[in-house]
């Protein structure tokens, strides 16, 4: 019986010790699970900004021309007169050089001023008068405003486009007439006894528009 005794104490002291030794382990794997535990974090901000093709573009307004005037697509008149230079220059966005008197065929006029911007080149009156006003358009546009007749046509044109337009032939294959018009009171100097025309004159280089003024055939000037 005594030699029970101790081993009997000896398996009660081991049984506790891994009793104790659970519940301190515990502890140890509770913290480990709460360390895996993720973290929350701040959500990242996108910031769209707009890029420039997003931006909306502003479309210049066209200067249409006529035989008896211009206008922009805005609706601002444009007469051919020396009284308007200031509807042009805030029409094209520019101011013109000018030069008076300017060379005709048969010596100065002092009575005509050209105006001229880089592509287009007005001749009018000294006395404010619209007539005898003539433009000579060499570009396709004047500080981003394009140029064009009532039809579409400007520099730059074909001549497909230009006859489907309403041209017609010229002296030859280089000049279509656009907008020809008889003129009251005048007598054509081509056509024998028949009353003066006068027209959009479009030249052409091949097929293609290169400028555009007002012809006639009752003037030698």
């Amino acid at each position: 019986m005594l030699l029970r005794r101790p081993v009997l104490a000896l398996s009660l002291a081991a049984l506790s010790a891994a009793v104790l030794a659970g519940c301190v382990a515990a502890p140890a794997e509770t913290a480990a699970t709460a360390s895996a535990a993720p973290v929350a974090s701040a959500t990242p901000v996108v910031t769209v900004s707009a890029t420039p093709e997003a931006e909306a573009t502003v479309s210049e307004s066209a200067v249409v021309l006529s035989l008896d005037g211009a206008s922009t697509t805005d609706g601002v008149e444009l007469p051919y007169a020396i009284d308007d230079l200031d509807a042009w220059s805030t029409a094209l966005g520019s101011e013109p050089t000018q030069t008076s008197p300017i060379d005709g065929p048969y010596g100065p006029l002092p009575e005509l001023t050209k105006l001229e911007w880089s592509g287009l080149q007005l001749t009018v009156p000294n006395d404010g008068s619209a007539t005898p006003g003539r433009f000579f358009v060499s570009s396709p546009s004047v500080g981003g405003h394009p140029l064009r007749t009532a039809d579409g046509i400007g520099v730059g044109s074909t001549r497909d486009e230009a006859l489907a337009a309403g041209a017609v032939e010229g002296f030859d294959a280089t000049e279509l007439r656009l907008d020809a018009r008889e003129v009251p009171g005048t007598k054509s100097l081509s056509r024998a006894g028949e009353v003066g025309r006068e027209w959009i004159m479009v030249v052409l280089e091949g097929d293609t528009v290169v400028s555009m003024q007002p012809g006639n055939d009752y003037s030698d000037i």
